[in-house]
């Protein structure tokens, strides 16, 4: 029996010995797989060669070369870091002979990335809002500083356009907008930027979400939401595709502790290019607006017009001789299209206006005690303060 309790023991210790060396021998590939970020179609096809997998075909936004290297190298060259100035003054201690002096302070920092070769750049408002010309900074990839100049900014979509000179009369390198109808879910995205001051940090993500435009933080919104860690000082920095081409402009985050949880923001390319060429022509947006304050339709606020709680728009307030009040809209009426496109929700209506001119005529469809009725009306140019009226209370929206 002893002979016999050897044999046993010894056949189990070899047994766990060589569990043991087949463990520490696959232990060190895990390091290596996870740094793939994303494998190219020819590992891919080598890997279906070995376990005989049929795998499906490459994705078009597969990262090209060695991961996302060549797109960040792409990309790199054209983003900047702006940082703002304050003027503090600070009173000598002189008790007989005060005077005042004034410094200027580091105030803050963002990020920009440069959309035209003769030194504009698009960065967010919030970066640059509350200073003047002389106030902005912009740091290129090379450490070269120069003072930037302040073009005009779009508070509704939270961007801004400021412009620098090359020191040699030459060209600064550039980023394309991507086609945003090649924008899709799952694919990847990579934020440059420089978070809490950690210039030019790369992060990378995929696309969550795209059209998010319930969020909450900016009049015009038309978000693609991203897992990118994005933290403060990304603000205007580039989110990119693996091809190295801009799919949004990081605008916001989501966060209880003002870090970022897998929750970020960044404004459509379509209103990133939009906005940037306008401010670069003009200097200014004129947005157009209707005149009410509205939102999507609940049972007890549709109740009496009878409108679907799902669809439309319910009118909760108008503003005198505005648009809305020239068309005879008033409280309680539900809009349920404008220009023939049905209405899904506030937002919806509010993008399809903020895509219009002032001035220009529309034609509403809306609903009034169960009955539905049309009325025509000519958007005018929204008032000075109007980016100001995001209320507090969560349903209602300025429109």
């Amino acid at each position: 029996m002893k002979t016999l309790y050897q044999i046993l023991l010894a056949a189990l210790t070899g047994a766990c010995a060589a569990g043991l060396v087949l463990k520490t021998t696959e232990d060190p590939s895990a390091p290596a797989i996870q740094q793939v970020v994303q494998p190219t179609a020819v590992n891919m096809m080598n890997s279906a060669a070995n376990t005989g997998a049929n795998l499906p075909q490459a994705v078009s936004n597969a990262a090209p070369g060695n991961g996302f290297t060549a797109a960040i190298n792409k990309a790199m060259p054209a983003v900047v870091c702006v940082s703002i100035q304050k003027v503090v003054g600070l009173r000598d201690r002189n008790f007989f002979n005060p005077t005042m002096r004034y410094y200027k302070v580091p105030a803050g920092i963002g990020s920009g990335f440069f959309v035209r070769g003769d030194g504009y750049i698009l960065t967010n408002n919030h970066v640059i809002s509350g200073v003047g010309n002389g106030s902005v900074l912009v740091t290129d990839k090379n450490g070269h500083e120069y003072q930037a100049e302040i073009i005009g900014a779009d508070p509704a979509s939270d961007l801004a356009v400021i412009k620098v000179k090359h020191p040699d009369g030459g060209t600064f390198p550039t980023l394309a907008f991507a086609d945003p109808s090649s924008i899709a879910i799952g694919q990847w995205a990579i934020a440059i930027g420089a978070p809490f001051e950690l210039e030019y940090s790369v992060t990378a993500g995929i696309v969550s979400s795209v059209r998010r435009s319930s969020v909450g933080v900016n009049i015009y919104e038309n978000y693609i939401q991203t897992d990118a860690s994005v933290n403060p000082g990304n603000s205007g920095g580039p989110l990119l595709n693996a091809n190295g081409d801009v799919i949004g402009v990081n605008d916001c985050i989501l966060t209880p502790n003002q870090g970022s949880i897998g929750i970020s923001f960044a404004v459509s390319p379509e209103i990133a290019k939009s906005v940037a060429e306008k401010l670069i022509a003009d200097g200014h947006i004129d947005r157009p607006w209707l005149g009410i304050m509205g939102n999507q339709p609940t049972a007890l606020r549709s109740a009496a017009s009878g409108a679907s709680p799902e669809k439309g728009v319910t009118i909760l307030d108008s503003f005198r001789d505005s648009p809305a009040d020239k068309a005879g809209l008033r409280r309680g009426d539900v809009i349920v299209s404008i220009n023939g496109t049905e209405l899904d929700g506030a937002h919806e209506l509010r993008n399809l206006i903020l895509d219009m001119e002032p001035g220009s005529k529309i034609k509403l469809g809306f609903r009034r005690n169960n009955l539905l009725r049309e009325c025509e009306t000519e958007l005018s140019a929204a008032p000075g303060n109007w980016f100001r009226m995001i209320p507090s209370i969560d349903y209602a929206i300025p429109l």
